[in-house]
C-alpha cells in the first residue's frame, strides 16, 4: 500500500527533473551561442586586415549568434509561431550579412546587391509566415473534423441505454479526447 502511495510522488519528481533538464539544456544552448559569438568576434577583430572584411566577419558572427539564439528559443517554446519567428530571425540575420557584403562592394553593384538582399529577406519572411498560416489552417481543420466525429459518435451512443451507453461514451471520449 505504501508503494502505491509513492508512485504519484515519483512521477511528479520525474516530471520536475525533466523540466529541470530542459531548462538546463536551454541555458547551456544560450551560453554556448554567446561563447561562440565572443570567440568569433575576437577572431574577426584580430585576423581581419581591412575594415570591410572585419565588418563582414562581425556581421557573420552576429548572424550566427542571432540564429542560434532564435533556434534555442523556438526549441524551448516548441510552437509553430516560435519556429516561424526563428525562421524570420534567420532571414533577418542573413540580410544583415548580405548588407555588410554589399557595402564592401563598388557603388553601382552595391545598390543592386542591396536590392537583391532585401528581396531575399522578403521572400524568406513571406514563406515563413505563409507556412505558419497553412499549419494553423490544417490544425483548425483537424480540430473541427475531430469535433464533428465526436458529435456523431455521441449521437450513436444516445441510441443506446444503460451500461452500453456509458461504455460507448467512454470510448468516444477516449477516441476523440473531448
Amino acid at each position: 500500500m505504501a508503494l502505491l502511495a509513492c508512485i504519484p510522488l515519483l512521477a511528479s519528481a520525474a516530471a520536475g527533473a525533466a523540466g529541470n533538464d530542459r531548462r538546463q539544456q536551454y541555458r547551456e544552448s544560450m551560453e554556448g551561442a554567446r561563447a561562440n559569438y565572443t570567440a568569433d568576434a575576437r577572431h574577426c577583430r584580430q585576423d581581419s586586415d581591412s575594415r570591410s572584411a572585419r565588418a563582414v566577419c562581425l556581421a557573420q558572427a552576429k548572424a550566427e549568434h542571432k540564429k542560434a539564439t532564435a533556434e534555442t528559443v523556438a526549441h524551448w517554446r516548441n510552437t509553430a509561431q516560435a519556429r516561424t519567428d526563428a525562421r524570420i530571425a534567420a532571414a533577418d540575420a542573413d540580410h544583415d550579412v548580405a548588407r555588410a557584403r554589399c557595402k564592401a562592394g563598388p557603388g553601382q553593384a552595391q545598390a543592386a546587391c542591396l536590392r537583391q538582399a532585401k528581396a531575399a529577406r522578403l521572400a524568406a519572411t513571406t514563406d515563413a509566415r505563409s507556412d505558419l498560416r497553412v499549419t494553423e489552417s490544417r490544425n483548425r481543420d483537424k480540430e473541427e473534423r475531430k469535433k464533428a466525429y465526436y458529435r456523431a459518435a455521441r449521437e450513436r451512443c444516445d441510441a443506446l441505454a444503460g451500461a452500453a451507453k456509458e461504455a460507448c461514451m467512454t470510448l468516444a471520449r477516449a477516441q476523440y479526447s473531448e
